[in-house]
């Protein structure tokens, strides 16, 4: 129990990602956003799309946060599709924070962290990126902290089926 316990607390908020994540084959179909309007992931088919594992209460998360608002500025532009998960949170906060840094994007509420279980993610933050197909072609726990602006435009890039220094 108490390796357990340790484990959790190692792959917290922030943490860095394994050195090899297998392919996963995920089946979660989407939830209810914020404000209570159904979102289904497979409506983004033939996109790619960012998934944000996100919380009010995750301090890097609050950080990278205007990093993630210019992306979207950038790239929905070029049809990918951004997609906010609120983890483990409560409607009041989550709304809070979505209005104070102005999020351009929807958030699910995974208030019992389904969806995070379904893509394996322990905490926040965290980006999943599905391909065009709607499979997961990464994953980065820790999100921008642990992934420069740079990689992050060159995975969507790569998902947009272009190489990365035609894009630079």
């Amino acid at each position: 129990m108490l390796l357990c316990i340790v484990a959790f607390g190692v792959a917290g908020c922030g943490a860095s990602p394994p050195a090899s994540t297998p392919p996963l084959q995920v089946t979660a179909s989407g939830g209810p956003t914020l404000t209570g309007k159904d979102v289904h992931i497979t409506s983004f088919r033939g996109h790619p799309v960012v998934m944000i594992f996100w919380a009010s209460w995750c301090g890097p998360c609050h950080d990278e946060q205007p990093s993630l608002n210019a992306a979207y500025g950038k790239w929905s532009a070029r049809d990918v599709a951004f997609l906010g998960v609120d983890l483990r949170d409560t409607t009041r906060p989550a709304l809070a924070f979505q209005s104070h840094y102005k999020v351009p994007y929807p958030s699910i509420a995974d208030t019992n962290a389904t969806l995070a279980v379904e893509y394996r993610i322990p905490s926040a933050p965290a980006l999943v990126f599905l391909n065009t197909q709607g499979k997961v072609a990464d994953v980065v726990l820790g999100a921008l902290g642990t992934m420069s602006v740079t990689d992050f435009n060159a995975e969507i890039t790569t998902l947009l089926g272009k190489s990365p220094a035609a894009s630079a």
